[in-house]
């Protein structure tokens, strides 16, 4: 185990060169993020914490993603890709540090300094030797699903936020996230290219794992219920807003992004039983939805 903790230090007065050079990888890409404008006094102590408590869920979330990105990169170079995607996995790479980076800078500007404890075992990782079928679902599930429902996710977060800082933050991370997903289905598609005897054994089982996929990232999501509960329901809670939203809001989201770009790019890239998958997960939430109303329980 371990504490998830911003890079700092020096040891004679000056900064740290693996400082000096996180610093500079963790500086957004566009624009500035204006820590010194934020006045933590000018907000309750109630609203701080629960704040700071999104903002720690989210760099461990983003550590996640930089664990992955990192395996990924190093299995990829393995099974012989192509030195530019190299070198877009390490500027994806830079952009995870960049987003945990925020997220705990986020977390002090509060006033709530954070050090989240992980255990590595949790990290999500890949196994030691992963053929190419095994990356081909990552990339898939990682980018094509969860990379293009993240944009869609904090481009919303960007409307709802009202605080300043909180919509420096969040642009930065907007201007990654929508990079990460646009790559992701590059990758995608170049990996459903067929590459030999087993391709299609392979194809079959990344498309029957579908609906796994599409209902592990609907819970992370919320989505608890259907698109329609999610869309007639409150998305962002009153009060000054940090950069979120309410448990309904973010699943509108994710149903708006499976249905305007996740399902239609796993059509387009050689897996149409993303329709039905997407179809039986909404009827499954739909039917939730219908027990709950009733009093039969959720």
């Amino acid at each position: 185990m371990y504490e998830l903790k911003r890079i700092s230090g020096d040891v004679t007065g000056d900064v740290l060169s693996l400082t000096a050079e996180h610093d500079a990888i963790s500086r957004p890409r566009k624009g500035e993020v204006r820590w010194e404008d934020f006045d933590r006094n000018a907000y309750s102590p109630l609203v701080l914490d629960e704040a700071a408590r999104l903002w720690e869920e989210r760099a461990v979330q983003e550590m996640h993603s930089l664990a992955l990105f990192t395996e990924l990169c190093s299995h990829l170079h393995r099974l012989g890709a192509p030195l530019d995607w190299s070198g877009a996995f390490a500027r994806m790479i830079a952009d995870e540090v960049r987003h945990t980076d925020l997220c705990l800078r986020m977390c002090e500007a509060l006033g709530r300094p954070a050090a989240p404890k992980i255990e590595p075992g949790h990290l999500n990782l890949l196994a030691p030797s992963s053929p190419r079928a095994h990356v081909r679902r990552l990339i898939v599930a990682a980018f094509c699903i969860g990379e293009t429902v993240s944009g869609h996710m904090f481009r919303r977060v960007l409307k709802a936020a009202t605080v300043p800082l909180a919509r420096d933050v969040v642009t930065a991370i907007v201007i990654d996230e929508t990079f990460h997903g646009e790559l992701g289905w590059e990758l995608g598609a170049l990996l459903m290219r067929s590459d030999g005897a087993a391709f299609e054994k392979e194809r079959d089982a990344l498309a029957a794992d579908l609906p796994h996929l599409f209902r592990h990232y609907a819970k992370l999501c919320g989505a608890r219920r259907g698109p329609g509960w999610a869309r007639a329901s409150v998305p962002v809670a009153e009060g000054p807003n940090f950069g979120t939203m309410t448990e309904a809001g973010y699943a509108a989201a994710f149903f708006d992004a499976m249905e305007s770009d996740v399902v239609p790019g796993l059509r387009s890239i050689g897996l149409p039983e993303a329709a039905r998958a997407y179809e039986a997960l909404v009827r499954d939430l739909d039917a939730v939805g219908d027990r709950a109303e009733r009093g039969d329980g959720v």
